[in-house]
């Protein structure tokens, strides 16, 4: 068996839970570090804000293993996997773009988004040029 330097094996089926590099497709699965870094720390405070989860109900709940939410409290994770980040954000009710500290995403509703993924670049490009003819909207006062 060989094993490459940027990857743990969690169990003895080697689960890989921590590939920095896919050479399948030349990119790389990870955070930057600052990311990660902020991800980890906004994970660990909603599960410490809410009194009905813990690191055991938050790995079960986003199908991770349970050792790698212990190793992101215990410093062990430097850089979770996209994928567990996305499991962990949806077990969260929360959007991953903010648990890595890069802000709200503009809200569009879904039937707009699917309504406009059936068309190719330069339609959407023509519908959003239409779309600019209207007014905008008037800002709400807060």
């Amino acid at each position: 068996m060989t094993s490459h330097a940027s990857v743990i094996y969690h169990t003895l089926e080697r689960e890989t839970s921590h590939s920095q590099y896919l050479p399948s497709c030349g990119k790389f699965l990870n955070m930057d570090d600052q990311a990660s870094a902020t991800f980890i720390r906004n994970v660990l405070a909603a599960v410490d804000a809410d009194p009905d989860l813990n690191d055991a109900k938050l790995s079960i709940k986003a199908g991770v293993n349970r050792r790698m939410v212990t190793d992101m409290r215990e410093g062990r994770v430097k850089s979770p996997k996209l994928s567990s980040v996305f499991a962990i954000a949806k077990a969260l009710n929360r959007d991953p773009g903010e648990l890595m500290g890069l802000g709200p995403r503009p809200k569009i509703r879904s039937d707009l988004s699917a309504f406009l993924s059936q068309y190719d670049e330069d339609a959407q490009a023509r519908i959003l040029h239409a779309m600019k003819a209207f007014p905008p909207a008037p800002s709400e006062e807060r």
